[in-house]
C-alpha cells in the first residue's frame, strides 16, 4: 500500500488505529457503497437551516449519476478517498468552478464535502486528504479554495480556521 505516515498531524496524546497506514487514491465508482456507510452529512444538512434540508427527490432518476458518481467520473470534479487496513475510513469532494467574468479570480477550487468516519478522527487524515485536494488544485493552477459550512457548526468554524480558511461572506436567509 503507498502508505501516508500520518503521526506527523497527530494532536499530541492521539493514537494511531492499531498503527494505521492509510492510502489516499482517487475514488471509483465500486468505492460508492462503502463511502455511503460514512457519510452522514445529509443527516447533519437536515438538522440545519430549512434552505439546506434535503428534499424527497435526493436520489438520482433512473439513468441519471449519483452525487458521487459525478465527482468520481465529472469533468474538474474529484472524489479521493483515505483507505486503512479496515477498508474506507475518509474521502474528500471537490471541484473547480468557473466564475463569473466580472469577478477578477476566474476560477476557484471548491471543497465541497470532506469527511471521516467517527472512529478514524483525530488522526490526521481529514488533513492528507485536504493536502491532496490543495495538490490537485495547484497543478490545475487554481490559487484559491472556498467552501461553505453551517453557521451553527462552531466545531468545523474553528478546524477550517485552523487550515487556514478565513471568513469572507455570511448568507443569510428569512422565511416570508
Amino acid at each position: 500500500m503507498l502508505g501516508y505516515d500520518i503521526s506527523k498531524y497527530l494532536k499530541k496524546g492521539s493514537h494511531i488505529i492499531d498503527e494505521m497506514d492509510v492510502e489516499i487514491r482517487k475514488a471509483k465508482r465500486e468505492d460508492i457503497p462503502n463511502i455511503k456507510k460514512i457519510d452522514s452529512f445529509g443527516r447533519i444538512l437536515n438538522s440545519c437551516s430549512p434552505l439546506d434540508r434535503l428534499g424527497p427527490k435526493n436520489k438520482p432518476e433512473k439513468g441519471e449519476k449519483s452525487y458521487y458518481e459525478k465527482f468520481i467520473l465529472g469533468k474538474n470534479k474529484w472524489c479521493y478517498v483515505a483507505e486503512g487496513k479496515d477498508g474506507i475510513v475518509g474521502f474528500i469532494l471537490f471541484n473547480i468552478e468557473d466564475r463569473e467574468q466580472y469577478w477578477a479570480v476566474k476560477r476557484i477550487g471548491y471543497l465541497d464535502l470532506i469527511f471521516v468516519d467517527k472512529k478514524a478522527r483525530c488522526k490526521g487524515i481529514s488533513k492528507i486528504l485536504m493536502e491532496k485536494a490543495f495538490e490537485v488544485l495547484k497543478q490545475r493552477k487554481i490559487d484559491y479554495i472556498k467552501l461553505s459550512v453551517q453557521t451553527e457548526n462552531g466545531p468545523a468554524i474553528n478546524i477550517w480556521k485552523k487550515f487556514g480558511f478565513k471568513e469572507f461572506r455570511v448568507d443569510m436567509y428569512k422565511r416570508i
